[in-house]
This record gives C-alpha cells, structure tokens and sequence, in this order.
C-alpha cells in the first residue's frame, strides 16, 4: 500500500505550517518524522491522515486522493493516533480498544470472533489487559497512551500514522511499544510511519527518516545517511557529535552544551571540514535569536526575500564602507563589532551565494574571528553614509587562508571572512532617519541602490507563489 503527499500546503487559519511538500512514505517500511519542536512533523501527520485538509497539493492512498475515498474505507486501510487523542467521558479500556474495530463491524455493531482475537492481541501486546475494566479518565498519562495504541493496533490496518506514540510513557514502555511496531512491520508488513521527538530512538527503530525544519524536509533517507553531524546541526540547531550506538550500532547523537564539556571536544568542534574551512560550535540560528540579544538602532526590517545576494544588492555592498558583524561569543551571547574599510571592500561570490571580506589588524577584528571559529552563525548590516535603508545579511562565517580567496584584493590580507549567505533583506529607513545618525539633512549618496529598487530585485530574484485557497 503506498502513501505519498504531492505539492502538499497545510495551514491552520491564515498561518501555513507546511510549505509545498512531496514526500513519501516507503511501503513495508518503518519511517520516523524527526525535527525540533514547531516545524510541522504533526502537521504533515495529519494531513497524510486527512484530519487537516491540505490548501493546496494531495495525499494520495494506493494512488487515490485520500479526499475522494469514504470514512470507512479510508479507516480499513490507515490507522491514525493523533498527538491529543480525547476518550469520551467515562468510557472504560476495553470499550475504547473495540472502538478501533468499527471500520470492520457492521452497520449494527456486534463483535465477531476476528474483533475479539484483534481486540485481545492489541490489549496484550500493550500490556493493558488488567485495566480493561477501568475507566480512561482514572488512568495515568502512561497507561492511558498505551490504550490509544491498543486501539490503533486493534484496528488492523495495512498503514499506521502515529504521533510521538512514546509521549509519556517511561523509557521501558517506550521501548517495548517501538518494539511492538517493528513486530507489526515485520510479521504482517505494516507500513509505519511515526512521529519522534528522539532521535536516537527514531534512528533505532526506523527503516528510513524525513527530517523536517520550518515546515520542509531538509533530508530524507536511512539513519547512516540522515543522522550525521551536518545535518542534525542544520535541523535543530545545536552542535553535536554522532557516534555509534553500542546496542543496535545505529547513529547515536549527542549534543553539546555550553556547559559539561571536555575540553578536547571544545577544540574539536572547531576542526576543519572537508573543504579546509573552520566549521563547528554554538551559534545563532535565526534573526529572533539574534534579535533577543543585540539592541539594533535599526528594528523594522522591510520584508524578507532572499536567500542570496542579487546584482542590485551587491551594487549597493559595494557602495558600503561600513558593516556591523554580529558574531557569538564564549558565552553563548552576541558580540557586535563595528567595522569601516574602504567602499568596495566587500566580494560577492557564486552569484551572491558568498561573501568574502578582509580582515587587517584591529583588536576589534581579532575578537570577531575568534568568535567566529568557535560559532560561525553571522549577522551583518551593510550601511552607506546619507542613505538611511540597510541591507542585511545572515549566514555561517568561515576564517580562511586560501591564496585564491585572499587574492581576490590588491593588497591581500592575512586572513578572510567568509560567509556563506542564508538571508538577505532589506531594513527600511525610518529609526535611522529618526537617530539622526547621518545628521539632520543627509546628502543623497549617488549610485545607491534605493529602497523600492532593492526590494524590486530581490523579488524578481526569488518569487514567491501565493497559496492557493480552498480545501
């Protein structure tokens, strides 16, 4: 049985969670939804499900919009545990379990002898027969997720979705219900797919992985392929090292705090990658993290399109003699360092996918690749004397030695920064403006870009398509 999302857009009211999303979920196989919290692994679980209606794209069953198939079919061929599942008031453990085989009974009800085999087996496996005659609401947090469990497995379907089914339950039960999937996936060929928030169990128990971040697969693949270093950094955000787990030999992770750590792993998490630049370390992922630590003169940013530098931004870096790095620092904080060069200093490379910038003395300067080393999340603000728009840039510094880099000046400098573009975006003028910064009247500066001009570019650079309405 196969179960894929096309083009998929899921959103609840006028906020979209999930962005134009393809995935699919490989038949016979145990897949595991993985990513920090809010990126929208529940959401994609309930849409595959059909408990949120998609505004845009399809889920389609076995070829068949799920939309188009009946309550009924639809419940003998997907099990579905939401994240909440609501028991009606009073209802005891055996009454609830049965509620898994109405997809199978009659329009009248009535147990046959293959729903009490199904309804005994489910309640068994789960380890809650002793409680059938106990009302839900009187259960624990833990007993009461493994009765919803029962249900879903007593429903018997061919596919099952569901979301973060270890969600209070201890690390015992949560082994043994993982267990309990695998025993399903590989005695009857049970398609799972599974909501996990840990990442080690996920990459344990599972076949394959989606990892998720801001409502988009960043990866998809086997355990070896999705859980390295690289990539659980770019999902949660967090430095980590990966190594083997030494039960099941799968990717095991584990993170690296500020706090409680050797010091050989400080200096290692600043190696060079593959490609000779230096990597790793604590750093600033978004600009709301940037934003809760730096006071900026500067707080009204116009609208954000750009994942590079376009031509008519580039013009105007070229016409910036001054840039405010915003870099971390040891301790977990922000460290701002104002820098002036001549206009023109900045270089953007790969069609405005990197930028390099030179770096000469200065104590200043010293700090801010001594940050960058250890935390290579960047935020630089690119002004020019008399205009009050600035252009801002997010992205991961690297300190490099390269020859070819260093000279790209006329006078190579020791050392470049060089920062690989995440964000790029426009802050209007109206808090500089008011600081006065430029003085009362500021001189027009010629050949800068305008306001209306950068942002024209930086749409037509990356155009966004509306979400279609309607379910």
């Amino acid at each position: 049985m196969t179960l894929n999302a096309e083009d998929l857009t899921l959103r609840y009211d006028d906020r979209v969670v999930v962005d134009d999303l393809s995935v699919t979920i490989p038949t016979g196989r145990i897949t595991a939804v993985v990513g920090p919290n809010a990126c929208g692994k529940s959401t994609l679980l309930r849409g595959l499900g059909r408990l949120l209606g998609p505004v845009a794209g399809r889920v389609l069953l076995d070829g068949s919009d799920v939309r188009e198939l009946s309550g009924r079919d639809l419940a003998r061929r997907l099990g579905v545990l939401p994240q909440t599942p609501v028991a009606p008031e009073g209802i005891t453990v055996a009454d609830l379990v049965e509620r898994g085989r109405s997809p199978h009974q009659g329009w009248f009800g009535g147990r046959s002898a293959a729903d009490e085999t199904a309804i005994a087996r489910a309640m068994a496996a789960t380890g809650v027969l002793e409680l059938a005659d106990r009302s839900v609401d009187e259960l624990s947090g833990g007993q009461r997720q493994r009765v919803w469990i029962a249900m879903v497995l007593a429903q018997d379907t061919p596919t099952l979705l569901l979301d973060e089914p270890t969600t209070y339950l201890d690390m015992a039960h949560a082994v043994e219900v993982l267990d309990l999937l695998v025993d399903r996936n590989l005695g009857e060929g049970t398609t799972v797919a599974v909501v996990l928030h840990d990442l080690d169990l996920a990459a344990r128990y599972a076949d394959h992985l989606i990892a998720m971040r801001d409502g988009a697969v960043v990866a998809t693949g086997s355990p070896a392929e999705v859980v390295t270093e690289r990539t659980v950094e770019a999902v949660f955000g967090t430095p980590v090292r990966v190594v083997e787990d030494p039960v099941s030999g799968t990717p095991l992770v584990v993170t690296i705090g500020r706090h409680r750590v050797r010091p050989d792993l400080v200096t290692a998490t600043t190696a060079a990658d593959d490609d000779g630049y230096v990597d790793g370390g604590h750093h600033l992922a978004d600009e709301p993290a940037l934003r809760e630590v730096v006071d900026e003169p500067h707080p009204l940013v116009v609208e954000k399109v750009a994942d590079h530098v376009d031509e008519v931004a580039a013009t105007f870096l070229a016409a910036a003699p001054l840039v405010v790095v915003g870099s971390g620092d040891a301790a977990g904080g922000v460290d701002v360092s104002p820098r002036g060069d001549p206009a023109g200093f900045v270089r953007v490379l790969d069609g405005g996918r990197r930028l390099a910038l030179p770096e000469r003395s200065g104590n200043r300067r010293i700090d801010t690749l001594r940050n960058v080393v250890t935390a290579p999340g960047l935020g630089l603000l690119f002004l020019v004397p008399g205009v009050p728009h600035a252009l801002r840039v997010n992205g991961r510094g690297r300190v490099v030695r390269d020859p070819e880099v260093l000279g790209l000046w006329e006078d190579p400098p020791p050392l470049a920064l060089v920062v690989d573009v995440e964000e790029s975006f426009v802050h209007c003028g109206r808090a500089l403006s008011r600081s006065g910064v430029w003085g009362e009247k500021p001189e027009p500066a010629a050949d800068v870009p305008g306001l209306k001009e950068l942002l024209d570019a930086a749409r037509a650079a990356c155009p966004r398509e509306e979400p279609a309405s309607g379910n």
